[in-house]
């Protein structure tokens, strides 16, 4: 435990970690103001102008034609459940002539949330970087040795320091940004059911728990590169190389095993996408080539490579010589 503060104190009084957290502090913010912002409802006069221009439109022979056929027929203008009153549902509205969109936490989750999500990650693993690069750039990893001989442990706090440090940091700005978009959403009258504040939860702890695992790998992989730039460059060149090469394989269901799909699938709670490579049987004229990958597929694939990176990154610093 002693050494784990040590790691801790280390931790928060690197002046490029701070940097780095207060960025994701900022960028985090910007988000949440320009959310905020894009959904500010109209002022009445913009309102009232708006469903002005409705209803002329409404009344317009275009729109009264389409009216008539639908309720003629509203199960083959629709849907087979459609009834003539649904016909309404195509008629132009208000919401139509305006700029403004209503502050929707549902559908924030998977835009706006995510987006802070991939920002906080992409942090945390320079984070993890520049934590362990620090290091080894200032040689000072050969005098923390000499007062620790254990290689493991003292690679075990570092790792504790950087897991610590990142997955506090972003429960923070997670939580954050989620409540102050639901006590701006209250003060607007816009009601948020317990459904979708729980999917909201699940969704952020999904977040924290990648921006650690992000931010531990990288650490992991810069104790064993020893080099911030390699390690970034070595990351940058599997997230982007690796996708363009899974994606030229030719095996069926390849893309199963992308970085890029795998993440989506643990922060969705299960990904659907396209995949070309899937073949329709003899005699279809078609079929749907969407695959799937659900939580648990993501989760086994991005704790496989974590567990690999940091056993390799604990062995070779146990038996490498220092510089």
């Amino acid at each position: 435990m002693r050494l784990l503060r040590v790691e801790l104190t280390r931790f928060r009084s690197r002046r490029a970690i701070a940097l780095l957290l207060l960025a994701a502090a900022l960028l985090t913010t910007v988000v949440a103001v320009t959310t905020i912002w894009d959904t500010t409802p109209a002022s009445a006069e913009k309102r009232a102008a708006a469903e002005a221009m409705a209803r002329r439109e409404a009344d317009s022979p275009f729109y009264k034609k389409e009216l008539a056929r639908c309720e003629r027929n509203p199960q083959r203008y629709l849907d087979p459940t459609a009834t003539a009153e649904d016909c309404t549902q195509m008629m132009p509205r208000a919401e139509w002539f305006m700029d403004t969109r209503t502050l929707d936490l549902a559908q924030e989750k998977d835009t706006s949330g995510a987006a802070v999500v991939v920002l906080v990650t992409a942090l945390m693993v320079v984070v993890g970087t520049t934590f362990a690069g620090a290091d080894w750039a200032s040689g000072s990893v050969s005098n923390q040795l000499l007062f620790e001989p254990r290689r493991g442990r003292v690679w075990l706090a570092k790792a504790g320091a950087v897991l610590i440090g990142s997955v506090g940091a972003a429960t923070v700005l997670l939580a954050t940004f989620w409540v102050t978009l639901y006590l701006v959403a209250e003060s607007r009258g816009i009601p948020t059911g317990a459904t979708v504040q729980e999917a909201i939860r699940w969704s952020a702890a999904r977040g924290v728990v990648l921006a650690g695992a992000g931010a531990l790998g990288a650490y992991a992989l810069t104790m064993l590169l020893r080099h911030t730039v390699g390690t970034l460059a070595a990351l940058f060149a599997y997230a982007v190389g690796g996708e363009i090469l899974i994606a030229t394989l030719p095996f069926a269901g390849a893309t199963r095993w992308s970085l890029g799909n795998n993440v989506l699938a643990w922060l969705e709670n299960g990904h659907r996408y396209y995949d070309e490579t899937i073949r329709c049987r003899p005699g279809q004229d078609a079929c749907e080539q969407i695959a799937h990958l659900s939580l648990a597929h993501g989760a086994w694939f991005l704790g496989v490579l974590l567990l690999l990176g940091s056993a390799a990154s604990v062995v070779m610093f146990r038996r490498r010589d220092l510089p």
